[in-house]
């Protein structure tokens, strides 16, 4: 259903007060069905009731307990309670007025002003720059175990570099790994380019415990090979038995409208979907759950609402989806994300900063990926050298009391720029951060194979990883500290294995 919007209108999510067609909606979303024909009838019964305000049905309605300005995401269980919530969280958008877009949305019927969140684009942070001196090329490689190219020697190999060999059996067997995404190829992995005589690759992906939303035809494991792709490949390097979760987030759009990325919208849906999905048995379907997102937004720019705004995503910690990061943190999700590609680090080919950047490098880490609550991964590459786009901390001014620990991200840095999935070409690297995100997931995920989330909570096993990261060359920070170009160094699973509990 294409919506088509008179005048300047911005994507919003509102909370709502309840209405059972909001209770059946969301209802719906719980269920993996088709939300929209509640919210249809609702907003033409209610069409002058919210003002100035335009549902999207394709959204539906997710449950926010009291409401988002009462709720901080500890009690997770209210994002699953259609039927005890007092209020819920609708997509759609707002008008804009000479002053600019509107904090509330004003309920007529029971005469009182419902908040608005904003609902930015975020995207695949994905760059071409060059991490080396005068060269893209990739530096290292990580082999798939098939590769029909002779490797030399002195090749840094990514799974070397990760100690994988070492880490033996902790190799991902029953963790899942969700890729929060653009979707996963499945045949790719399984058969990368200038592979296909060669034996498939074992690759394992849940397609019952996957997700897309009810307007996307294509199913878990048959989107198309892209940036989730190479997420899914980079994630299973160190954990090579990990399995995978197609969650093409940044796929969710309206169905006539094929230009734009995901919005917080989308993100706020499969969230609240890997939150039902891990909960709603007697017991979890896997040992752990590691989400990997790629995604971000950026440039500051692609805020709607301007700075001091209540409603801003950008630097506003008590935006409704944060709720929902703390959620599957309190259940014992490890939620990773990746930091940007607007670092200024120098090499002899200038600055690295990617063009999205618009020359802006510094506090970029903004929105989800600067939350206190996920693992914030910067780049390097296979010669543990910083590649010159990842972004530096502190994080974007405003979200938290300056100077404080909460501005310090990223909080390690991972391998990125290296030849691996192959998902663009034979000799296109693996590369932004984008990449260094799922490498870092998938170490994560090594660990839980043995280390569970009641014996090690998220926030714990991150410290580890912060206490036992390495160094990179040319850093100067002493171990144990936080650096902004690299926060506490290069992860390393198998240091950290030696300080986990026995």
């Amino acid at each position: 259903m294409t919506i088509h919007l008179p005048g300047a209108y911005v994507p919003v999510l509102v909370d709502l007060p309840r209405e059972q067609a909001l209770v059946q909606a969301a209802k719906a979303v719980l269920q993996g069905e088709d939300p929209s024909g509640p919210i249809k009838i609702f907003s033409i019964e209610q069409r002058d009731r919210f003002e100035p305000f335009v549902f999207d049905p394709s959204f539906g309605a997710v449950p926010v307990g009291k409401g988002t300005q009462q709720e901080t995401g500890d009690n997770w269980r209210i994002y699953l309670d259609a039927d005890g919530a007092d209020r819920f969280l609708v997509s759609g958008w707002v008008a804009i007025s000479a002053d600019g877009p509107p904090e509330h949305v004003f309920d007529k019927k029971n005469k009182q002003p419902c908040p608005v969140w904003a609902n930015p684009s975020v995207g695949g942070l994905l760059s071409p720059c060059l991490p080396t001196c005068g060269t893209s090329q990739a530096v290292g490689i990580a082999p798939s175990g098939v590769d029909p190219r002779p490797i030399p020697a002195t090749t840094p190999k990514i799974p070397d570099k990760l100690h994988v060999p070492a880490l033996g059996s902790l190799d991902g067997h029953d963790v899942a790994i969700a890729i929060v995404d653009s979707g996963i190829d499945i045949a790719r992995l399984e058969h990368l380019l200038d592979e296909i005589l060669f034996p498939k690759r074992t690759v394992y992906l849940d397609k019952q415990r996957s997700w897309k939303p009810p307007t996307l035809v294509t199913e878990p494991g048959n989107h198309r090979i892209g940036h989730g792709t190479m997420c899914a490949y980079d994630a299973l390097i160190a954990a090579p038995k990990a399995t995978l979760l197609d969650v093409p987030m940044l796929l969710v759009r309206d169905a006539g409208d094929h230009h734009t990325t995901g919005t917080v919208a989308a993100a706020t849906l499969a969230f609240q979907y890997l939150l039902n999905m891990w909960t709603s048995g007697t017991t979890p379907p896997f040992k752990a759950l590691v989400v990997s997102n790629s995604w971000g937004i950026f440039h500051p720019s692609l805020e709607d609402y301007p700075p001091g705004s209540n409603s801003r995503f950008i630097d506003n910690a008590m935006h409704p989806f944060r709720g929902l990061v703390v959620a599957l943190a309190t259940v014992g999700v490890d939620v990773v994300f990746c930091g940007n590609n607007c670092g200024n680090l120098s090499n002899c080919a200038g600055t690295c900063a990617s063009g999205t950047c618009l020359s802006k490098t510094d506090r970029m880490i903004m929105g989800a990926n600067a939350y206190p609550e996920v693992l914030t991964i910067g780049g390097c590459d296979a010669n543990d050298r910083m590649v010159g786009y990842s972004s530096s901390g502190p994080v974007i001014a405003g979200m938290f009391p300056p100077n404080s620990v909460l501005e310090h991200k990223p909080d390690l840095v991972a391998y990125t720029h290296f030849l691996g999935s192959k998902a663009v070409t034979c000799w296109v690297p693996d590369t932004g951060v984008s990449a260094a995100c799922p490498v870092a997931a998938g170490c994560v995920a090594a660990l839980r194979t043995r280390w569970s989330p009641q014996q090690v909570p998220p926030a714990m096993l991150f410290q580890k990883l912060r206490d036992t990261a390495r160094t990179p060359v040319g850093g100067t920070t002493p171990p144990g500290q936080w650096d902004p170009a690299y926060g506490y160094g290069i992860i390393d699973p198998l240091a950290a294995t030696a300080v986990l509990p026995p």
